[in-house]
């Protein structure tokens, strides 16, 4: 929101779910911890790419006719000479299937409580009209796999 680049200039992002990391089998030697990891994406590129119209006033962009299950995001300006490109610059879209919530519980611990509130943003978020497996890799199809464990609290 709001970035001012030259007309022609293109941005380049890349969702990813974790940074790299010791231990991940395909970056044994090569590990560059301030990259994010795209080897578990398969097929999937998580790549945006944004070229500027150069409106003086600023730019907002948002992908359309996909969508992006992420914790990182990689903002390769390279091909946008000039740019100054800012965490400011992002704005993440929460969204998911309107569906109400049908239960409702409360522990006396802090952590469960958290651990609840997590557990029902990792369903919200794989819940798009039916449930899907891994919205970050190529399996962003309808799954029902495990919906037999959830089905009644949907």
């Amino acid at each position: 929101k709001g970035l001012q680049c030259a007309r022609g200039a293109t941005i380049v992002m890349r969702h990813a779910e974790i940074m790299q990391h010791a231990g991940l089998p395909d970056l044994e030697g090569h590990v560059d911890t301030s990259m994010i990891y795209v080897g578990n994406l398969r097929s999937a590129k998580q790549t945006d790419r944004y070229t500027c119209s150069g409106d003086k006033a600023g730019e907002s962009w948002a992908p359309t006719l996909t969508y992006h299950g992420f914790r990182f995001v990689e903002v390769n300006t390279s091909l946008a000479p000039g740019v100054a490109f800012t965490a400011d610059h992002i704005q993440m879209e929460v969204f998911a299937s309107a569906v109400a919530q049908r239960a409702h519980v409360h522990f006396g611990s802090a952590t469960l409580d958290k651990i609840q509130e997590l557990a029902l943003g990792a369903q919200r978020s794989n819940l798009m009209s039916v449930p899907t497996d891994c919205d970050q890799r190529d399996e962003r199809l309808g799954w029902m796999g495990d919906a037999a464990l959830s089905a009644e609290s949907m």
